[in-house]
């Protein structure tokens, strides 16, 4: 009998015809410690319930489906000694987080910013606020990570009239790119990019890439988002390069320290809007995850593979 954590609820819809598969299901706050061992697939992760099971002597656990695309927060090292297979969220969330990516650009080019901080104050300014305003043909957003959510963020950018760049590991084409370059040579044209957006998933080789010399070489009043992982970025650095003005703004959905403290000075940062981790949010992401799974299920339960969205436990994504 196979047994499947919801660590993530499963859609109401879908639970009984898992069962009538002779799946067995437990949901998170029902599994009891004897049961443990006995779990064969996890949907989605919890990171109190997750490590006891891989810490228990001859559990079964050979399958987690993440709930997100990054898999960071995984013990993918853990996961491999152990032979474990997961598979992630990819595409999921391409269309959510590319159009939040589209509002952080509308909301500082096109006078909202501006709009907001009148409205407050009951004033109308109307010349002011208008001569402030830019359009978005002919300028350059560049995209770190041209995997399906930063190919989304080109097809809407170029709906602007963007010009895209993408930089990957291996300078592999991609559709929707007007150009690609690899992590190595992307400083040729960082200059030129008006719009910079890190999407790129957490490992060794992107912790803290984003850095003071990388804002630096970023074009003077220009713009960085990341919706990326916050610890890809120096947030000291992208406070003083936003304090001393060389940036015209920033948007950050993630940080290094979640939830974000009250103490922490990002807060009340000039010019940087903080959204709370929300961007790849979707009224039907239990749903919608559950496409996923339903693709790998069969699959899984004939030879122990999967047929989508496996993770590289090696490289990370």
């Amino acid at each position: 009998m196979t047994v499947i954590l919801a660590a993530e609820p499963i859609p109401e819809q879908h639970v009984e015809d898992l069962r009538q598969q002779g799946l067995t299901i437990i949901n998170l706050d029902d599994v009891q410690p004897e049961q443990l061992a006995t779990i064969d697939i996890m949907f989605g992760w919890n990171k109190v319930v997750g490590p006891k099971i891989l810490a228990t002597p001859n559990h079964r656990l050979k399958w987690i489906q993440a709930a997100s695309s990054g898999v960071d927060y995984l013990p993918l090292a853990t996961l491999s000694e152990q032979g474990i297979i997961v598979s992630n969220a990819k595409g999921m969330h391409a269309v959510p987080i590319a159009q939040t990516v589209m509002s952080y650009i509308l909301y500082f080019t096109r006078g909202i910013r501006q709009s907001l901080s009148s409205q407050a104050n009951k004033e109308w300014r109307h010349h002011e606020i208008g001569r402030a305003t830019e359009t978005l043909e002919h300028r350059t957003i560049m995209v770190f990570g041209t995997g399906q959510i930063g190919h989304q963020i080109a097809v809407y950018a170029k709906a602007l009239g963007l010009k895209t760049i993408g930089i990957n590991r291996h300078g592999e084409k991609r559709d929707a790119f007007d150009e690609i370059l690899t992590d190595q040579d992307y400083q040729t044209k960082l200059a030129d990019a008006d719009f910079v957006v890190n999407m790129m998933p957490l490992t060794p080789e992107t912790e803290n890439f984003f850095d003071t010399a990388f804002f630096n070489a970023m074009g003077e009043g220009h713009y960085f988002f990341n919706l990326g992982r916050g610890a890809s970025i120096n947030e000291t650095a992208l406070m003083a390069q936003l304090n001393n003005g060389h940036l015209a703004g920033a948007a950050i959905d993630v940080a290094q320290t979640e939830p974000l403290p009250e103490t922490s000075p990002l807060w009340t940062t000039t010019n940087l809007v903080i959204t709370p981790h929300i961007s790849g949010y979707i009224p039907d992401i239990h749903e919608r995850l559950f496409r996923i799974f339903e693709q790998n299920l069969p699959v899984f339960l004939t030879d122990g593979q999967l047929a989508v969205n496996q993770v590289d436990l090696s490289a990370g994504y």
